[in-house]
């Protein structure tokens, strides 16, 4: 399926590199000089690991999985550990280094402050450097393992989403059509896998934490003793809270997650309809639908990240109330405390903040996120896989049925009795919704709901009734992964009649197919899927009624061609509604509904019930029926040149890539958005007034451990010692009421800001589906629907959730280190000096990364888009996999493109990391300079001022790590809302010019020279039309498949701009706005085109109707399938069944100027007069223009346009354009 030519990718550096260069991720310098020296592509992308391999993965969960299968112990969890257990365990083994750093740094941290307290004569000046020096080992120690802790952590979580996407998209070609929801499916793929990558990260880090807690408590104990108690329980009790919160956490997620899956069904429907939208003028419809839908999911979305950033909150708060409540119970105890043993019980605190502040509470939700996507994957994988028909090639085909067969409506059943097929041409004909393509289906094993015998003996080919066409060459939509037989190849195109239009194409066969084949007609399209299913070598060919959008001259060739002559000795079954098929064929199963008749040997005898449908078999006598035949070789060419080559330089998926940082306005536009920078700077006040609480806090309690100090020494100076009493009665009564305050602030300051994201997020939303909905029909041309539902999933989970969460961490921690350079600045101004110069050097280290990083995060996203058009396209198109038996073939394109997708995300964690190491390289200078400086002022200074900078410092460095990493990371996630302004900014469709009151009246249209392209670099498809249509009359377009019908269809509803001018009413229609002419102009498209929904919103989704209108359209079509207008609608309607919903959508509209656009084609017998007394009868005073294949009621209209290649060349009334010997309508009509 595939059209993807990979180039040659490079080695990854890391594969060979030695122990130092990983440790030091020295491996990444050459992507960084390149990132430098000139922006990255695509092509710059490494080869993808071994052990990241999509197709390894994707064996490894699909072995486990299977097995649990045949256990009948299925469970995700279970599989996680069957498969990645071993590894997994390796990453927690190496946590014994930083519980070997947290167990040792709180001591040497305690010895090197013991040294500036008084009578400290036991520990000499060296001794204390040593100890400055053991703090300094520790510390770089510390930075280089969490580093490459964290890369091992990213690749776990990439190789954990890479293997469960493709374990899902193996399942998704296993299962029932039917039962795959494609937003689920979606959904899935793009935001539940995408938990595993965050989740690993978190669930690993609580239990790091976890391991630094109990180490931090056995050295708590080791000073203090059994007060030690007092910090498990303020962890157990914010675990508890944390807990409580993570189930409403999870509820709503749970709730936010299935309106995404509804979303994401409405928006793909929208894409893949979008041309029966545009001219129905539904789209501010579907705005108001996506809407209230997207206010909901937000309303949910909204919900979580407030109750996220309430843990944090909370376990904030909780944390500076330990060293508190610590201090205070041992006072309360009489347990006194010197300054050394308070800086331990700080310092440790402060060692474990981050995991009890953040940690915590996001690894508790993203546990539970992840119970939710277990829940949800596991559904998925066990639903239970359909058995394809996989029979091999066989010498003696041939088909056996004994069956009874439940459709599903009303309880009707299909009764076929000692059903035997042999080879040769066998036509399934009958009325509307008679069965004719479910017995196919059940050929195919497709549809279960059956009872009886069925024997199905040989290999089979099976060409869909609605055309299925994915992204990529003809020549890939007719090989579909078969080997490539230049002489079958040109042979079948000659059959299917596809050699003339691949000659006229400027790239011939290796013309590009858009997605759904939005860019052929539906001839051109049948034929394609045709040729695709003849191309195969079988023994059994089944064809769904795949003549029918093929005109006369056509479809003759093809039936005589390709179904006779090509496929001579084989089981051919066509479904058919045209009798001169039928007449041709040598059987026939006649599906009728009501009474059975039996008249021939070969027959299904079907009990006389009212409820039934039944079956006539005859074998027909092959001479009545090759009298009627006659020869349509004439009208096409036999020689058979070679197609031209395809150009394997060109790439489906493609995407102008914006180069360099993300720019001001997209910052600018998300501030806007955000409620404008007044609002901004109000949380920034905010934040600024809790961080200066914070400082507060800290100052207090540095304080207050000299006065513990004092009261320790047993000062002998009463007035000092009074004055620390005081001091110490004072901090009791202060702390409480600051530490309070500040929670209130951040609560607020929380609830406020994600309230604005809320907002933004519903607003950024609401433009993009606007913008992309009402945007120029070459905007689809161009950009795949992988492409625009990128945009719609991933892009707006980074827009929902991930970038404000990176803003408002972002703002935190710069007041934050602001706040504590300032704290530390009050004891010693010169620490001024290096933190100014130590960040001035960050900031250039920063920009010189960001235009690497935001590279590779750009092509991350790139990478992304051919995967989920592969999934879009594969969803629509299981029937035709899975009975071409492409299964094999799909997945491995499909882990090819994954593949890429894994190796950009890797590339990009370990630039990340490498830029980070930098950082944390950096600043330890300033743990150095500041133990050198106190050591040179070791008279000057005290234990607790030491204490408090040496403490700050630690959390410093940690703050501008993160503060650093999110500049980054919120200026690499920018990116995704760059992308979704991209779209946004799009120009849209004109929308000015003058409404005209009571218009049109006479309905009367002209065409004065118009043509058409649809691309400035292509030929004309339309070319100087001039016509006019009187008031009242029915004319009818007619001419061969591709010949410009439909093309010139568009121009009236103005789809695409075209040159010259169409008057209506003497109205130049470019004069009008395009909203105002489509409204007065119904049409009936020739792919009936139905949505999941009620019957009520697929007939009238904007609601202008009353339901004595909408039951009148429904009874005037004789629709009564439907007893409720408010009923869910079955997607597997017919072709029959789902034209009649179109035309109900033209009656209700009553518009005088209605359009058919081969509404005929696909339709049996008795639907096309029933369309054709709607149009002579119901229509009566409507202006009517009629593409039309059947010509069979061409003598009712007044008048007819022939086309071919774009040109009008025979017009006037139908019965003198018969009589014109060898005109084109004339042998049309010869061959109906």
């Amino acid at each position: 399926m595939d059209y993807y030519n990979a180039n040659k990718q490079s080695t990854n550096p890391e594969k060979n590199s030695n122990w130092f260069s990983r440790l030091f991720f020295v491996y990444t310098k050459d992507i960084f000089i390149k990132g430098y020296r000139t922006d990255l592509t695509q092509n710059d992308i490494y080869e993808v690991l071994p052990q990241h391999k999509s197709e390894t993965l994707g064996d490894k969960l699909e072995n486990e999985w299977n097995i649990q299968i045949d256990e009948k112990k299925t469970s995700i969890p279970r599989l996680l550990w069957k498969c990645f257990g071993r590894q997994y365990i390796l990453i927690l083994i190496s946590l014994v280094i930083p519980v070997t750093l947290t167990l040792t740094q709180p001591k040497i941290l305690k010895e090197f402050i013991s040294y500036f307290t008084p009578g400290h004569n036991n520990l000499s000046r060296t001794n204390a450097s040593l100890y400055g020096v053991l703090l300094i080992i520790v510390m770089v120690t510390r930075r280089v393992y969490q580093f490459n802790f964290h890369l091992r952590l990213a690749e776990f979580g990439i190789k954990l989403r890479t293997g469960f996407t493709s374990l899902i998209y193996r399942q998704v070609l296993k299962i029932n059509p039917t039962l795959v929801e494609s937003g689920k499916m979606i959904n899935l793929i793009t935001r539940d896998v995408s938990e595993f990558e965050e989740a690993i990260y978190e669930i690993t880090n609580i239990i790091r934490e976890l391991s630094n807690v109990v180490a931090t408590c056995y050295v708590l104990y080791s000073e203090i003793g059994w007060l030690f108690l007092i910090l498990p329980t303020i962890i157990f009790i914010s675990l508890f809270v944390n807990t409580c919160i993570a189930v409403l956490v999870r509820k709503f997620k749970l709730k936010s997650l299935k309106k995404t899956d509804g979303r994401y069904q409405i928006i793909k429907e929208a894409l893949s309809a979008i041309k029966v939208i545009k001219m129905n003028l539904w789209e501010e419809s579907y705005e108001k639908k996506i809407a209230k839908i997207r206010h909901e999911e937000v309303h949910f979305i909204r919900n979580v990240n407030i109750l996220l950033f309430l843990k944090v909150v909370i376990s904030e708060s909780i944390h500076n109330a330990s060293w508190y409540i610590i201090v205070a119970v041992s006072i309360l105890f009489k347990i006194q405390s010197n300054a050394g043993t308070l800086l331990l019980i700080m310092n440790s605190l402060t060692f474990i903040s981050h995991g009890i502040t953040t940690n915590f509470p996001t690894a508790i939700h993203e546990m539970a996120t992840l119970i939710a996507v277990f829940k949800r994957i596991g559904q998925t994988l066990r639903i239970k896989n359909e058995e394809s028909y996989v029979e091999e090639n066989n010498p003696s085909p041939r088909i056996k049925m004994n069956l009874k067969i439940h459709t599903g409506h009303s309880h009707t059943l299909i009764t076929l009795k000692k059903c035997n097929i042999v080879r040769g041409i066998t036509s399934v004909t009958g009325p509307i919704g008679s069965g004719k393509s479910l017995l196919l289906k059940v050929l195919i094993k497709e549809y279960k709901n059956v009872e009886g015998d069925l024997e199905v003996v040989g290999s089979i080919s099976y060409a869909s009734q609605e055309p299925w066409l994915f992204p990529s060459t003809i020549k890939h939509n007719i090989l579909f992964g078969s080997s490539y037989d230049e002489n079958r190849y040109l042979e079948v195109l000659r059959v299917c009649a596809l050699l003339d239009e691949l000659r006229l194409l400027t790239d011939g066969d290796s013309s590009i197919v858009t997605d759904g084949g939005a860019n052929l007609s539906k001839g051109q399209k049948a034929r394609i899927n045709l040729a695709r299913a003849v191309y195969k070598e079988r023994d059994i060919y089944l064809l769904d009624d795949c003549l029918a959008s093929l005109d006369a001259i056509v479809a003759d060739f093809v039936f005589e061609q390709c179904i006779k002559r090509f496929l001579t000795d084989k089981i051919v079954i066509l479904a058919t509604s045209s009798i001169k098929y039928v007449n041709r064929s040598d059987n026939v199963i006649t599906m009728k509904t009501g009474t059975t008749e039996n008249s021939h040997p070969i027959k299904s005898e079907i009990p006389q019930n009212a409820d039934t449908k039944s079956i006539k078999y005859i074998a027909r006598d092959k001479s009545k029926s090759e009298k009627d035949e006659s020869s349509a070789e004439e009208n096409f060419s036999h020689d058979t040149p070679l197609i031209k080559k395809t150009k394997e330089t060109r790439k489906l998926y493609t995407e102008t890539k914006v180069q360099g940082k993300v720019r001001f306005n997209v910052y600018k536009k998300y501030i806007e958005v955000n409620g404008g920078l007044v609002k901004i700077v109000l949380v920034l006040l905010i934040t600024g007034v809790t961080q200066f609480l914070k400082s507060s806090i800290n100052k207090m309690e540095s304080v207050w451990i000299n006065a513990e100090q004092i009261l320790f020494s047993n000062a002998t100076d009463k007035k000092i010692y009074t004055e620390a009493n005081q001091k110490r009665h004072q901090m009791l009564i202060v702390l409480p009421i600051i530490i309070s305050t500040t929670t209130i602030l951040m609560l607020l300051n929380t609830y406020f800001f994600w309230v604005l994201a809320a907002k933004a997020s519903q607003k950024l939303h609401s433009l993009l589906f606007s913008n992309v909905v009402r945007n120029f029909m070459q905007f689809f041309d161009k950009n795949r629907i992988g492409i625009i539902l990128n945009r719609f999933s991933e892009d707006i989970l980074y827009i929902d959730e991930i970038v404000p969460s990176t803003f408002l961490q972002l703002i935190g921690y710069f007041v934050g280190i602001v706040g504590v350079i300032i704290l530390i600045a009050t004891v010693n101004a010169t620490f001024l000096i290096p933190c100014i110069l130590i960040n001035i050097f960050l900031v250039f280290v920063l920009m010189f990364y960001l235009k690497i990083g935001n590279a590779l995060k750009r092509i991350e996203f790139l990478t992304r888009s051919p995967v989920m058009g592969y999934i879009n396209a594969t969803l629509d198109g299981l029937t035709t996999i899975r009975t071409s038996r492409m299964e094999n073939t799909l997945r491995k394109e499909f882990d090819r493109h994954q593949d890429l997708y894994a190796s950009s995300s890797y590339m990009y964690a370990c630039c990340e990391k490498a830029f980070l190491l930098l950082i944390g390289a950096d600043q330890i200078i300033l743990l150095v300079f500041a133990i050198i400086l106190f050591l040179a002022l070791d008279e000057k200074t005290t234990a607790g001022k030491v204490g408090l900078v040496l403490t700050q410092i630690f959390g410093l460095t940690t703050a501008q790590l993160l503060f650093y990493l999110m500049m980054t990371r919120l200026e690499n996630r920018m990116i995704a809302v760059e992308r979704v302004l991209e779209f946004i900014k799009q120009k849209q469709e004109n929308k000015d010019g003058f409404v005209i009151k009571h218009w049109p009246k006479e309905c009367e249209i002209r065409f004065k020279d118009v043509s058409l392209s649809y691309q400035s670099d292509q030929d004309h498809v339309l070319k100087h039309l001039n016509f006019a249509i009187k008031n009242k009359k029915k004319v009818a377009i007619v001419g061969r498949t591709g010949s410009g019908k439909t093309s010139l269809i568009s121009t009236l509803v103005r789809l695409y701009d075209f040159e010259g001018n169409i008057f209506i009413d003497n109205v130049d229609i470019k004069t009008l706005p395009v909203d105002f002419l489509r409204s007065k102009i119904s049409v009936i498209p020739q792919e009936p085109t139905i949505f999941s929904g009620t019957l009520r919103e697929n007939i009238d989704p904007t609601g202008q109707h009353s339901d004595d209108d909408i039951w009148r359209a429904i009874s005037t079509v004789n629709l009564s399938l439907f007893q409720n207008l408010d009923e869910k609608i079955d997607m597997n309607l017919s072709i029959c069944e789902k034209q009649l919903i179109c035309v109900c959508r033209a009656l209700v509209q009553r518009n005088k100027i209605v359009i058919f656009d081969e509404c005929n084609a696909s339709v049996d017998f008795d639907t096309e007069a029933l369309i054709q007394r709607v149009i002579s009868e119901i229509f009566a005073e409507c202006t009517i223009i009629a593409i039309m294949h059947k010509l069979r009621y061409i003598l009712d209209f007044d008048l007819v346009l022939v086309v071919d290649k774009g040109v009008i060349i025979e017009s006037g009334d139908p019965a003198s354009l018969l009589k014109k010997k060898n005109g084109m309508l004339s042998n049309l009509f010869k061959r109906q």
